[in-house]
C-alpha cells in the first residue's frame, strides 16, 4: 500500500557524510524491480478477492493473535521472522488509513530537496508495496526476496504491529518512521477505501467496517494495540513517532524533525518546496500527472490494484460525518480504558 525507495547509509561512527547522502539518491533512483504484473492485460486478471464484499471479514487470516487481508500469507509472516534487516536500513511503519503515502511523499520530496520533477515516479508496485505482501499471480513468493537482492541502503514500508516486525529491526535498529492517526478518521477513512472499489459487487456497510475495526479481528491488528507498540519505542534513537495530526496542524516542524533524524540538509528553498508539494492539492496533481505519463500502469502507483485512489481527503475530522453519536462514545470509552497513563491519550482526548 505505499511507496518511496529511500534510504541513507550511515557510516561505523553513526555520521552521515557527502557519499552516504550520494548513495541513498542513487538507491533511490534504481533499487526498483518488477514483480507485480502491471500491464493493462494482467490488471484484468485481478485476484479474485479484489471485488468480494466478504473479503474484507470472511477471507482474513488470523496470524499469532492478529488478523490479515487475503494478500498476507502466513508462509510470508513465516519469513518475516528471520529477515535479514540491514542497520542503514530505514522503515516507515503505519497503520492502514493513517497517512502512508503523504509520509511517503514528504519524505520522497526530501530526498530531492523538494524538486518534484526530480522525484523518480515508477509506477511499479515493488516500489510501494507492504513487507508482508504476498507477490502475485501465485502469491507464494514475497516483497522480502527482492528486498534480499537490492542493494545498500533500502527503504521499505509495512503496516504490521510491531511484535510481527522482522526482530532484526529492534535489535540492529534500522531507522523506523512511525505514523499513526485519529481511530475515528482511521476508521471513516477505511470505510470510504474499501467501498471505493468499483470491482464490489456491493458495498460494505458502514457499521460492519466499525465493529471490525474495533473488534480483535481489525485487520493488521486493533489500533490501540497497533499504535502502543511502536509508542513504547518513541524514545528509542533509531525511532521517529509522527501523528497525522500533527502533520496536520504543522507540517514545517514535522519536516524538521524528519530532516534531523534522517540527518539530511535541506536548502531553505527546498524546504518551501517540500511544504507546498505535499499538499493534498498538489499530491493529487501528482498522481494525475503520473496516471497520464503510464496510463493504467501509473494507476498501480496511485491507486490500490489500479483501481481505489490512495489520496483521498487528507484532513481530520471527517469521523463526524460518518460516526454516530453512540459510536463516538463507544471509542471515547476505548481512548480513555486503553490509552490511560501511557501519554498518548493526550493526543486522541
Amino acid at each position: 500500500m505505499v511507496a518511496l525507495e529511500l534510504l541513507i547509509s550511515a557510516t561505523k561512527t553513526e555520521t552521515w557524510n557527502d557519499l552516504s547522502i550520494l548513495r541513498w539518491r542513487f538507491s533511490v533512483n534504481n533499487c526498483v524491480d518488477s514483480f507485480f504484473p502491471t500491464s493493462p492485460k494482467s490488471m484484468a486478471n485481478l485476484p479474485d478477492f479484489v471485488g468480494r464484499a466478504d473479503a474484507f471479514i470472511e477471507l482474513a487470516i488470523e496470524y499469532e493473535g492478529v488478523w490479515f487481508p487475503p494478500l498476507v500469507k502466513t508462509h510470508i509472516l513465516d519469513q518475516l521472522k528471520t529477515f535479514e534487516v540491514r542497520e542503514d536500513d530505514v522503515l516507515l511503519a503505519t497503520y492502514p488509513k493513517c497517512g502512508t503515502h503523504w509520509m511517503m511523499e514528504i519524505m520522497s520530496l526530501m530526498e530531492h530537496d523538494g524538486h518534484v520533477d526530480k522525484v523518480k515516479r515508477d509506477p511499479d508496485p515493488a516500489h510501494f508495496s507492504d513487507l508482508s505482501f504476498a507477490i502475485p499471480p501465485d502469491f507464494n513468493s514475497s516483497v522480502m526476496d527482492i528486498l534480499d537482492k537490492r542493494p545498500s541502503p533500502r527503504f521499505y514500508i509495512s503496516h504490521l504491529p510491531s511484535q510481527l516486525l522482522p526482530p532484526q529491526v529492534w535489535t540492529k535498529k534500522c531507522k523506523v518512521v512511525y505514523v499513526t492517526r485519529n481511530p475515528k478518521d482511521a476508521c471513516s477513512s477505511l470505510y470510504r477505501f474499501i467501498n471505493g472499489n468499483p470491482m464490489l459487487k456491493e458495498p460494505i456497510p458502514w457499521d460492519a467496517v466499525f465493529q471490525n475495526f474495533m473488534s480483535e479481528k481489525a485487520q493488521f491488528g486493533n489500533w490501540f494495540d497497533h499504535s502502543l507498540g511502536f509508542w513504547k519505542h518513541r524514545n528509542d534513537d533509531h525511532v521517529c513517532f509522527i501523528t497525522f495530526e500533527e502533520m496536520k496542524k504543522d507540517i514545517r516542524s514535522v519536516i524538521r524533525r524528519l530532516e534531523k533524524f534522517l540527518d539530511l540538509k535541506i536548502t531553505d528553498e527546498g524546504f518551501e518546496r517540500i511544504v507546498k508539494y505535499s499538499s493534498v492539492e498538489e499530491m493529487k496533481k501528482t498522481y494525475s500527472k503520473i496516471e497520464e505519463d503510464y496510463g493504467e500502469r501509473g494507476k498501480m502507483f496511485t491507486r490500490a490494484f489500479g483501481l481505489v485512489p490512495f489520496i483521498q481527503k487528507g484532513v481530520s475530522g471527517s469521523w463526524k460525518a460518518q460516526f454516530t453519536d453512540e459510536q463516538s462514545e463507544q471509542l471515547n470509552q476505548a481512548i480513555k480504558e486503553k490509552l490511560a497513563g501511557t501519554g498518548l491519550e493526550v493526543h486522541y482526548q
